[in-house]
């Protein structure tokens, strides 16, 4: 595939970073573009040069209505820019079946690339965990045997990238509530900014990568109406404590979930 088309590829993708965020709650009116069916081939990565992948894990979880008819399938890699340049990346983690073959869903019409993780920032020679999550019927879910990844990256404007260190998360109370959340401190050291991008990846007990969630401010146009009452959203220089909206694995601890910010 030709840069340019791997580039307006990439941005329309981008536009539907969020879908992936919604879909946990609930059926998504957003739309991600169909991508070409593997048909028999097995699938493999496509990541540009400059990018390398050094973990990578997934993993089948039950939907937090308890709906046994449906299960979340998430995914998650940690990503190195190995150039001396920033990058913002899109990344696709592509579900494979036993054989490697493109996994197929019947509710997404053949797509093969499933969970989108959005436009993401890579310091230069930096590593970022960056992952996803998606729901869908449980037997299709029971399919799911492997990831393959699909990455677009191009040069970005220097920016900071924030390593946010949990300290409490809070599962729903109610399993009909539409968000967890994950409590945090983080320290900036520049610019005030507000309304940030966010990514957090969560681990196993045994350290294994499971799932992420991503965050693109620019494509949740109302997320503020899932901040807790108390979040200012506003990030000044310095140390502060924030809480916002996530999806938790079921039994995820504060020292499982790898958080990052950005300014949006």
């Amino acid at each position: 595939m030709s840069l340019s088309r791997r580039r307006l590829l990439a941005a329309a993708l981008g536009a539907a970073g969020i879908a992936t965020a919604a879909a946990c709650t609930g059926p998504s009116e957003v739309k991600d573009p169909p991508a070409q069916s593997s048909g028999p081939d097995t699938l493999r990565d496509d990541i540009p040069a400059g990018i390398t992948v050094e973990d990578r894990g997934f993993a089948t979880f039950p939907v937090p209505d308890g709906n046994t008819a449906r299960s979340i399938v998430g995914a998650a890699a940690v990503f190195r820019n190995t150039t001396a340049e920033p990058m913002r990346v899109h990344i696709r983690f592509r579900f494979t079946d036993k054989a490697g073959r493109g996994w197929q869903s019947a509710e997404q019409n053949d797509w093969t690339a499933i969970v989108n993780a959005g436009w993401a920032y890579l310091p230069p020679g930096k590593a970022v965990e960056l992952g996803g999550n998606y729901q869908v019927d449980a037997a299709e879910a029971a399919r799911v045997a492997g990831i393959k990844l699909y990455v677009t990256g191009e040069p970005a404007k220097p920016s900071a990238l924030l390593t946010a260190k949990v300290v409490e998360v809070e599962p729903r109370p109610n399993p009909t509530d539409k968000w967890d959340y994950v409590s945090f401190t983080v320290n900036n050291p520049g610019f005030d900014f507000e309304e940030p991008n966010y990514g957090m990846t969560f681990r196993s007990a045994e350290g294994r990568l499971v799932a992420g969630w991503f965050v693109d401010r620019a494509n949740w146009v109302d997320a503020k109406a899932a901040l807790p009452n108390n979040e200012t959203d506003k990030y000044d220089e310095g140390s502060s404590r924030h809480t916002l909206p996530t999806w938790l694995p079921p039994g995820t601890k504060p020292n499982g979930v790898t958080m990052y910010v950005w300014s949006s």
